[in-house]
């Protein structure tokens, strides 16, 4: 099981920016709720010093805001301020404490919430929990002694705004743990996955090594023993051509073996190095008896190794067709560029008899050029000919 040792994810720029927001609102708040306080307070004759208190009551507002934007690593001071300045307003006998017991002090809501949520997100230490704990059952106590009617669901009330202020970190930090155990599960059903995939190209990769391996080597053995023991010119030249090809088609297979062990190290070495030519790809058949005429207009000299070597494959699955399902007939080879694309096309008129295909080397073939953004088309003719033509996109970029 894939497990990772990474701290929990979390959007500090989103939250930095909430806490910026809160702050703003919560200084704003402190002030309409003075000014909100004197509008009902003034007419009333019985409130003495009415012009005195409320300002001591915005600057000890303000100055517990500006603690709790302040706290940093010791949140719970932020939480210690709002709860003295809300007590006091509760205690005291000044116009605030009749404003507190009537609900009208937004500011003690709102700021309660903000400082708890900020001891629920950093606090570290298990005294500083628990000192806001215990500031805020006497804050309850006091709350509840303020008003008239003294009970626990007054004190309840006055602590709401802590209880929702933690209720949204917890929230928060469950929504984070659910994305994260996702992530879990998707890193690990992927590299699971990865892990199949390995298993079953060693399986391939064994099977090939043993079984084709095998029949290549005895097949250049033979060669190789008929090009030195035949008495027959024609019989030896043969020979040797085999023992060719064959040495050709254990490099290939050697090539294919180092890509399903390692398929990324062994595409950054033919990118950097290894290409394939069509033209040497045309000697080849020519020399096998196969009758080809090439056109290669110019695209084959800088193109980039992977169009190269599709360009290549290409080529090799048409000839290889036209050889099956048409012995005999000539077939045509043009290699073209046209500004941002390169065309290869291969056709080839009726011949003999030949095998019937089941299109497997078709559509691999298909699948490889559009992987490169390009289109491969299969064109019967009605007399018994075909074309296969593929455009292969490419850019200045890619050439240089």
């Amino acid at each position: 099981m894939v497990t990772s040792d990474e701290p929990p994810r979390t959007d500090e720029a989103r939250i930095r920016r909430a806490h910026r927001v809160l702050f703003r609102l919560t200084l704003a708040l402190a002030v309409l709720g003075a000014a909100f306080g004197y509008l009902v307070l003034s007419g009333d004759p019985a409130q003495g010093g009415l012009p005195v208190a409320l300002p001591l009551g915005v600057v000890a507002q303000l100055a517990a805001t500006v603690v709790i934007g302040r706290s940093g690593s010791r949140p719970h001071l932020g939480l210690l301020a709002v709860l003295l300045v809300a007590a006091l307003m509760y205690l005291l006998d000044t116009p605030w404490r009749a404003l507190m017991v009537a609900g009208a002090v937004l500011w003690v809501p709102l700021a309660l919430s903000w400082a708890a949520a900020r001891v629920a997100e950093r606090a570290r230490a298990r005294w500083e929990i628990a000192t806001s704990a215990v500031a805020v059952l006497a804050y309850a106590v006091v709350a509840g002694a303020g008003t008239e009617s003294f009970g626990p669901a007054a004190s309840l009330a006055a602590i709401a705004p802590v209880l929702g202020g933690i209720a949204t970190v917890l929230a928060r930090r469950l929504a984070q743990a659910r994305r994260d155990r996702a992530e879990a599960l998707t890193r690990e059903r992927v590299a699971v996955a990865r892990q199949e995939q390995a298993a079953e190209r060693e399986r391939l990769s064994a099977d090939m090594h043993d079984n084709l391996g095998h029949v290549l080597t005895l097949l250049v053995l033979h060669a190789n023993a008929l090009a030195v023991s035949s008495s027959d010119p024609a019989a030896r030249e043969a020979g040797r051509r085999i023992g060719e090809l064959g040495g050709s088609g254990m490099t290939e297979l050697r090539r294919l073996l180092a890509l399903l062990d390692d398929p990324d190290s062994a595409t950054e070495r033919h990118a950097a190095g290894e290409s394939e030519s069509v033209s040497d790809l045309v000697e080849q058949v020519r020399d096998a008896g196969q009758a080809v005429e090439f056109t290669d207009a110019g695209a084959e000299r800088d193109l980039p190794a992977v169009l190269a070597r599709t360009a290549h494959r290409v080529v090799q699955e048409g000839l290889t067709n036209a050889r099956r399902h048409a012995p005999g007939a000539t077939a045509e080879v043009e290699v073209r560029d046209e500004d941002e694309a390169v065309r290869v096309c291969v056709r080839n008129g009726p011949g003999g008899p030949g095998e019937r295909g089941a299109g497997r080397g078709l559509d691999g073939l298909r699948r490889r050029v559009e992987l490169l953004g390009g289109e491969l088309r299969a064109e019967p003719h009605e007399d018994g000919g075909f074309t296969l033509r593929a455009t292969l996109p490419v850019t200045a970029a890619a050439r240089s």
